[in-house]
């Protein structure tokens, strides 16, 4: 069920305050629209209007039609989908092998290095440059990706 044909919905005005992948750490995962309860999203816009007393998650043309706004939308979408295809293709990288048997990758500037947590048997962790993260990841994987995630936080292109 939309709010498109509801009265107490505003139809204008709208701004986005943030929007994300929800496929970004699962495979093939989507919502519905909420202004017209139609359309199947990937990529989620949330909408904000002074006036409603909710947020509305929402696809790219409901965005843009709410924010009168219909370049930044389809902005939104490509960067969410270029960072999607670079983070799959994160795994499938030359990641090399230290002197220490550690999984490491030179990017954009920065040494990823991913090891064996030393206190929880099983588990991985992850350092760029000379910076530890204090999280442990059930397998190595994990541990590639969630660098992957906060060189994405520090706008790095890789």
């Amino acid at each position: 069920m939309g709010h498109w044909d509801r009265k107490n919905v505003p139809q204008k005005g709208w701004e986005c305050i943030d929007f994300y992948d929800l496929c970004a750490d699962a495979n093939e995962v989507y919502a519905t629209c909420e202004m017209c309860g139609q359309e199947r999203i990937r990529y989620v816009h949330v909408m904000r209007h002074p006036d409603f007393y909710d947020d509305l998650l929402v696809g790219c043309v409901c965005a843009g039609k709410m924010s009168d706004d219909y370049v930044n939308p389809e902005k939104h979408e490509k960067i969410l989908s270029n960072r999607s295809k670079r983070r799959k293709s994160w795994l499938s990288r030359t990641w090399r092998v230290s002197a220490k048997g550690n999984d490491f990758l030179n990017v954009k500037g920065h040494n990823v290095t991913i090891f064996p947590a030393k206190y929880r048997l099983g588990h991985w962790c992850f350092k760029i440059d000379d910076d530890f993260n204090q999280n442990t990841y059930e397998d190595k994987n994990r541990a590639k990706l969630a660098a992957f995630d906060l060189l994405q936080k520090y706008n790095e292109k890789i």
